[in-house]
């Protein structure tokens, strides 16, 4: 088994998409810390030797930019950033790494050699969880290199406790959690669908369908049966862990997303429950799927 999963982590790191895909996340993460930067500067005069200010929002949102920029405020904005921007590069990655075996014909001389249909699906969903770790790793690591950076031009780092250091293995792990079902559904549509274009709109068509659900989360307060199945959609329960990341770093998500009713979210232990059922479900259509298709050569 961890042979199997060498060789996918091997293929994952030869292949240009999951390293573009790193580009953009970490790319986008720089652009929106440098707006946040050029907001607080403008905000604080720190711009042009204080000859020009310019209050472009309202003292709390530039505040939560502020937090969002220093220590440990930084760690919670990247993995905000992880569970937004990088949720759409883990639906892509997964589309190719899975996909591409149909369209390229390897699923059926890689299944030759080692027959065990559910064995190579375990390595190659090993494989993409320990490729997005490592991702979400790198922009932890990018978040903290422009804290140092941002922070320092506008005067204060903030402070880094240990308490920060220890919270970070389980935040990570939480953005994870959120990513995986619908990398699971992305991998169970490229599968039915043999095809990197099934998986990939498969998972986006989800991401908005569970979007659109999510923002009826407010007829939850209407109690009974509704409140019951309305806390069974997943994008609610994303939304409290998400939260509670942003919250162990001292962040606030409620200011800069007012939209945001953080009064109706389920509990973290409710929300990882639900995460988690989706995603076995998820998990055991991509079996079933690989288990009953016909695998064919190079399309």
């Amino acid at each position: 088994m961890l042979n199997l999963i060498r060789a996918e982590c091997f293929k994952l790191a030869r292949r240009p998409l999951a390293w573009a895909l790193l580009a953009v996340l970490i790319g986008l993460l720089v652009l929106l810390r440098l707006t946040e930067f050029m907001v607080v500067g403008l905000h604080d005069g720190a711009l042009g030797g204080g000859a020009v200010r310019l209050a472009l929002l309202s003292e709390a949102q530039v505040r939560q930019f502020r937090l969002q920029l220093t220590f440990p405020g930084v760690f919670g904005a990247a993995l905000g950033h992880v569970n937004s921007v990088g949720g759409l590069c883990a639906i892509v990655l997964a589309a190719g790494a899975v996909g591409s075996e149909f369209g390229w014909g390897t699923l059926r001389a890689q299944l030759a050699r080692q027959p065990g249909r559910g064995r190579y699906l375990l390595a190659k969903l090993a494989a993409l969880a320990l490729a997005l770790l490592a991702g979400v790793v790198l922009t932890l690591l990018a978040g903290a290199a422009l804290g140092l950076v941002f922070g320092g031009l506008l005067g204060g780092r903030g402070a880094l406790r240990p308490a920060d250091l220890l919270a970070l293995p389980v935040a990570a792990l939480r953005a994870l959690l959120v990513m995986l079902p619908y990398v699971l559904l992305t991998v169970s549509c490229a599968i039915a669908g043999r095809s990197v274009l099934a998986g990939a709109a498969g998972g986006f068509l989800f991401l908005m369908l569970d979007v659109g659900l999510g923002a009826l989360a407010a007829l939850g307060q209407l109690g009974g049966v509704l409140a019951f199945l309305v806390s069974l959609v997943i994008q609610p329960n994303i939304n409290t862990l998400v939260v509670q990341n942003s919250r162990s770093f001292g962040l606030d998500p409620a200011v800069l997303t007012p939209s945001l009713d953080l009064a109706g979210l389920p509990s973290p232990p409710h929300a990882m429950l639900v995460i988690v059922g989706w995603s076995a479900l998820f998990g055991y259509a991509a079996y079933r799927a690989l288990a009953r298709r016909d695998i064919g050569g190079a399309a």
